[in-house]
């Protein structure tokens, strides 16, 4: 007897336990069998088959999957796994920002505030943005879109003496947040420190996302520095796991352009170009 089908059989479930133990077994199996984002999923005859189970109850699971977002119908050409809403890319140069990254995909971008503070710097945010304990910061909380549906939860700290008269008002205007310091302070900004990680949702931002409470999620933490190697922005971002891919770049002998970068000049310690003989994008 298949696994799978002991695995339903091993009691004796109503239906509807039965419908949710195969949407389980579907979802665990998708990876399993190298599926990814866009991939058109097996039949419901072929998982009917699989699993030991009727094709009804394969495509109830199925219904319901789609229902969350999880799958999607495209007519008569089958079901696959949804497209990512959002790809991030991973680079110690920044190449674009959150705007730009859902405007590339066909999406329009779009940011709640959710808070707006000045307040002074405890030791974990001094340190990584070369502040004073105690020193001044800008908090800022926002709800990032993408074509209206949330997709990640970011809380920016910004040096206050690198921002003077910079209030929640003048958010609601800037088509983005690096516009906003670029066209206002004069900021350029050169590359970014970061890490991925999967952490649990606290709640507020978990309910802002519309998933669980202590829920995965991909949780970047970011640092940005401007061409003179000073770092203007600390980021934590907390991404939807099923609505967000980060990527990771190669140099592909051509400079990454971006309307808020400057790839005329080298960042400090690093040669203007890329180094040689390195492979294309992956």
């Amino acid at each position: 007897m298949p696994k799978e089908l002991s695995e339903l059989q091993s009691s004796t479930p109503s239906r509807g336990v039965i419908e949710r133990r195969a949407e389980a077994l579907i979802r665990r199996l998708l990876p399993e069998i190298g599926m990814s984002p866009g991939d058109k999923i097996p039949s419901e005859r072929d998982l009917a088959e699989r699993f030991g189970i009727s094709r009804m109850t394969v495509r109830k699971a199925i219904d319901h999957m789609v229902d969350l977002g999880q799958l999607e119908r495209r007519g008569t050409a089958g079901t696959f796994i949804p497209e990512v809403a959002v790809v991030r890319p991973l680079s110690k140069r920044i190449s674009t920002a959150i705007s730009e990254v859902v405007g590339q995909r066909g999406k329009l971008p779009g940011s709640k505030l959710l808070f707006f503070e000045q307040a002074s710097a405890d030791a974990h945010v001094a340190r990584r943005l070369r502040l004073e304990n105690g020193d001044g910061v800008i908090v800022i909380k926002r709800l990032r879109l993408s074509d209206s549906v949330p997709f990640c939860v970011e809380i920016s700290y910004l040096p206050l003496e690198s921002v003077p008269g910079l209030v929640a008002a003048d958010l609601m205007d800037a088509p983005s947040l690096y516009a906003l310091l670029r066209d206002r302070y004069g900021m350029t900004f050169a590359k970014s420190d970061f890490q991925v990680t999967v952490g649990a949702a606290p709640e507020a931002e978990a309910t802002l996302l519309g998933i669980a409470v202590d829920a995965p999620t991909l949780l970047m933490r970011s640092l940005v520095y401007d061409v003179t190697d000073r770092p203007v922005e600390y980021l934590i971002s907390w991404n939807h796991p099923d609505r967000v891919a980060f990527e990771s770049y190669r140099y592909d002998g051509n400079p990454i352009t971006s309307v808020y970068t400057d790839w005329t000049r080298p960042t400090k310690g690093e040669a203007a170009g890329p180094p040689s003989g390195v492979a294309d994008r992956q």
